[in-house]
């Protein structure tokens, strides 16, 4: 027998976050960082093939995906610590401020979606400034007497952008996707997550689609799940601002309704395709009516015409946000209606 390979030890999604939860909590990811500063440049893994493969997957399930990561944006403000990061530097104390907040965050990772990945791009030049505004909010917070934002923090906001799709894919609507479009996606936040200055050793995103699918389940399961159920009150409020806020871009959003979405997905049985009734927050009779409303729709993701309807749907809300965001007139004006990131969204 090989020696090597008798010695080779099998990996665990479950000794990769304990590690994350007790080491990732002890270096910070910002300036003070090595990884923060010396991740300026393209990662040695880095696929040019592989990461526009991931970008025409993002475009072929543009509602899917942004379904998951609307879902995975309300689990991680259940984290105490980027809850408290949130709180402190305001950045999402109100309905408008959340909207400004999370619709720059989408136009950035549209970008990152759609521009080229090199040294001067567009995308270059976004992951630049969401890093800046990152080691602004680390600094202020530690200037209060708080931690820094941490490994863990960046790869739980990591998971936020594509946990889900991953660990629950079918309950975001990705039905019948190939495993070689998956690696494709888990690329993309594995260079993304590096150049944002999270550590090899804890970077969620791993090289192999197995193990990273493991660490997502293993981390919704055993990490958000329990932080979802106790129900803090600052993070019910955040999850309404967040709600709230982003109505003007969809009017179906309703912080009960989604966090209880976002909780069926937490406490989905694994290899089990039946029904949850377990809600996280009562709702009344309309409110379920909705809720089976939305179920339905991401079930019916699995036929190409109602993909193709969403995605189309999706695409029409992108450029209204852009060009006419007529609700956000309606709800804070038109002065704070118009976001942009960078010099010229437009450009991208």
């Amino acid at each position: 027998m090989d020696k090597n390979s008798s010695q080779k030890i099998e990996f665990s999604a479950e000794a990769f976050v304990r590690c994350l939860l007790e080491e990732g909590t002890k270096n910070p990811c910002d300036e003070t960082a090595t990884a923060f500063k010396e991740n300026t440049d393209l990662p040695q893994f880095y696929d040019e093939t592989l990461y526009k493969r991931g970008q025409k997957f993002f475009t072929d399930n543009i509602f899917s995906l942004l379904y998951g990561k609307f879902l995975g944006l309300l689990t991680i403000l259940a984290v105490p610590t980027i809850l408290r990061v949130l709180v402190h530097t305001k950045m999402s104390g109100s309905p408008l401020t959340a909207y400004r907040r999370y619709l720059a965050t989408l136009f950035h990772m549209v970008i990152w979606y759609r521009s080229d990945f090199n040294p001067g791009s567009k995308l270059w030049q976004s992951i630049a400034e969401v890093r800046n505004k990152h080691n602004i909010a680390s600094k202020r917070c530690h200037s209060a007497g708080f931690a820094r934002i941490s490994q863990t923090d960046m790869a739980f906001t990591q998971f936020g952008f594509m946990g889900y799709a991953l660990a629950r894919r079918e309950k975001v609507g990705l039905y019948n996707v190939k495993d070689e479009d998956l690696r494709a996606f888990v690329h993309v936040w594995r260079v993304v997550g590096f150049v944002m200055g999270i550590e090899d050793r804890f970077n969620i995103c791993r090289d192999s689609l197995d193990e990273t699918v493991e660490i997502c389940k293993v981390l919704a399961s055993t990490v958000f799940k329990p932080l979802f159920e106790k129900k803090d009150e600052e993070f019910l409020q955040m999850a309404s601002y967040l709600s709230d806020g982003m109505w003007a871009m969809n009017p179906t959003l309703n912080a009960k309704l989604y966090l209880n979405l976002a909780y069926r997905l937490l406490q989905m049985p694994e290899n089990n395709n039946s029904s949850v009734n377990a809600l996280l927050i009562e709702l009344n009779l309309l409110q379920r009516i909705f809720y089976k409303i939305l179920i339905f729709t991401i079930w019916s993701l699995q036929f190409a015409i109602f993909k193709l309807y969403h995605n189309y749907t999706q695409y029409r809300t992108f450029w209204l946000m852009r060009h006419f965001p007529f609700l956000a007139y309606y709800k804070y004006g038109y002065a704070n209606s118009h976001v942009k990131v960078l010099e010229d969204i437009k450009s991208q």
